[in-house]
């Protein structure tokens, strides 16, 4: 998650990138970026670990017990949607800390942000193929690129316009969709042996034949088996879903923008109403979801119902959430980062890009047949063990790492490819 997965913010305002320097990190930002990748874990999970059609219809391997449920519930709450929103707010972010930064030491900025866009593009593509094909990094740099054209309209008829937009595209994926729900409730009703049920089943299953075809790719084959896979499946994808993310990705960058320009992120509001209204955002974002969310639980999961609450008018509902956990983060990150856990999660964030392609990475070797082959064999609640598993090591390996280099491995990777120079990795090289 790019700025999630941004180049980490170094140094204070004069700082140039042979001598980063810690001090003046807009730190808020490291903390959010470190709940967020944390987060983007679980948000993954179903996806790394079993077939990708679970992910868009949870009991397309069979029906879901009580304790999955519970769990699809909570993460539909609180989870989907809402981490990838956060990554897009600090990509946003971070684009213009890149800039002004870049301008300060006289640099040219829009060039070097081209050459960074286009190098995030590459290792979305690869990380795409290679380890994880729900990778958003090939989109952000796609959205990206357009945000540059938008960075210098006035932060307050950005933030507006773009919160405008992103609430009103909600609109057109939803009516789709309901189209199909329509589809389905007539099909549903119809006789078993009639020919719109037959029609309607027949499209399910030719779904889970493809699904069933990954599904045995990834647990049994090899790491090319899988890549060739990919290249044949899911390349079409990686068009074909740009129109339906790009709006998101592209509005939340310019809205992340806008507010780090008004001073959201640095505590230049006033903390304790950044936490009332943060915390009502989560409240009504949460209220609005529930309902959806029952009515899906209650129906059986029913494959257009499912899409429709998964991706139909989920822009509109989610962005008080986004914005109320941003605000929440921002207000309690003082206290939060005087203490231990709360300092490990921000080196987890200043590492966010690492962490991000090598969870991909970890998740890959438990559960691929080049690995230890687990993929499909653990429940939602099952694979909450590997999941926690993760969230240990990103703590504890990130803080020490850092202790002894200056950036994240990728991190530093990043930055030498678009500066097309090799950068000093370890803190011993400064001293």
């Amino acid at each position: 998650m790019a700025t999630a997965i941004a180049e980490p913010i170094d140094g204070d305002r004069v700082a140039t990138p042979d001598q980063p320097r810690a001090k003046g990190r807009v730190e808020s930002l490291d903390l959010i970026r470190g709940l967020a990748v944390m987060g983007i874990v679980l948000a993954n999970l179903n996806s790394l670990s079993t077939m990708g059609m679970e992910h868009s219809w949870p009991p397309a391997d069979g029906p879901l017990s009580a304790g999955e449920k519970a769990v699809w519930l909570f993460e539909y709450l609180f989870i989907d949607g809402k981490l990838r929103g956060l990554f897009s707010l600090l990509f946003g972010a971070g684009m213009i800390v890149f800039l002004e930064r870049a301008r300060a030491r006289g640099a040219p900025a829009i060039s070097l942000q081209l050459r960074r866009l286009f190098w995030l593009l590459l290792f979305g593509l690869a990380h795409f193929y290679l380890l994880f094909d729900g990778d958003i990094l090939h989109n952000y740099a796609v959205a990206g690129l357009i945000a540059l054209l938008f960075l210098r309209v006035p932060p307050k008829w950005m933030l507006g316009i773009a919160a405008t937009v992103l609430v009103a595209f909600s609109y057109f994926p939803a009516t789709g969709i309901w189209d199909y729900r329509t589809y389905e409730v007539q099909a549903l009703a119809a006789p078993a042996d009639s020919e719109l049920r037959r029609e309607y089943q027949s499209e399910i299953e030719a779904e889970r034949s493809h699904a069933y075809a990954e599904a045995d790719v990834l647990r049994e084959g090899s790491l090319a088996d899988v890549v060739a896979f990919r290249v044949e499946h899911s390349t079409g994808g990686l068009v074909g879903n740009l129109s339906y993310w790009l709006v998101e990705y592209l509005s939340l960058m310019l809205i992340g923008a806008s507010l780090f320009r008004l001073g959201f992120f640095s505590g230049e509001w006033n903390r304790r109403r950044m936490l009332g209204w943060g915390l009502a955002g989560i409240a009504l974002s949460a209220a609005m979801s529930l309902p959806l969310g029952l009515w899906t639980i209650r129906e059986g999961f029913p494959r257009a119902l499912h899409l429709f609450v998964f991706y139909g008018p989920v822009h509109a509902i989610r962005l008080p959430m986004i914005l109320g956990y941003a605000a929440v983060l921002v207000a309690v990150a003082p206290a939060l980062l005087n203490s231990g856990v709360g300092r490990r999660i921000a080196a987890t964030g200043r590492m966010a890009f690492s962490n991000y392609i090598g969870t991909s990475l970890v998740m890959a070797l438990v559960f691929q047949g080049w690995g230890l082959g687990l993929f499909g064999q653990l429940d939602k609640v099952e694979r909450l063990l590997p999941l926690f598993a993760v969230w240990v090591l990103m703590l504890i390996w990130s803080p020490a790492w850092l202790a002894r280099f200056r950036f994240g491995p990728l991190e530093w990777l990043w930055r030498c490819l678009t500066y097309w120079k090799r950068f000093p990795i370890r803190r011993s090289a400064t001293a």
